[in-house]
């Protein structure tokens, strides 16, 4: 019984150090994962980094020229706010002195046309009222 709790007791012994040798096993190829990735992400940072200064100097880039571009539209817009002013007031100063040059014209040709004694006499009308023939509307009485 002596050998066979020795037999025990060695294979016992072998078992553990099996096991042992696959558990240090297992952790040389964890460590080996673990350095690769670890290489890896360095390698990932070293080109991650410099393209995340070259982002935020775009970005920047990019905010300068959409204040300009900003600043610029703002000029537009006020240009357009003058130039919408400046139209109403050339309209109204054209418009009034058509206004007049219409009036004007018609006064003048009102008063040659009486002058000359045409239509527009109004001692013709008052003749051809008082005489009894027409009645304004055309017809006699």
């Amino acid at each position: 019984m002596d050998l066979f709790v020795e037999l025990m007791r060695g294979v016992l012994f072998a078992g553990i150090a099996i096991a042992f040798l696959l558990l240090a096993w297992a952790f040389f190829r964890l460590a080996r994962i673990f350095s690769a990735t670890e290489s890896s992400i360095k390698e990932v940072s070293e080109q991650v980094v410099p393209l995340l200064g070259k982002t935020h100097t775009t970005v920047d880039n990019i905010n300068s020229q959409l204040s300009q571009l900003d600043e610029a539209v703002g000029d537009v817009a006020g240009i357009t706010d003058e130039l919408d002013q400046t139209t109403t007031v050339i309209t109204r100063g054209v418009r009034g002195g058509i206004i007049r040059a219409s009036s004007a014209t018609a006064g003048l040709s009102r008063g040659i046309s009486t002058f000359l004694g045409g239509e527009g006499n109004p001692r013709k009308r008052t003749e051809d009222a008082h005489d009894g023939t027409d009645d304004g509307r055309g017809e006699a009485r």
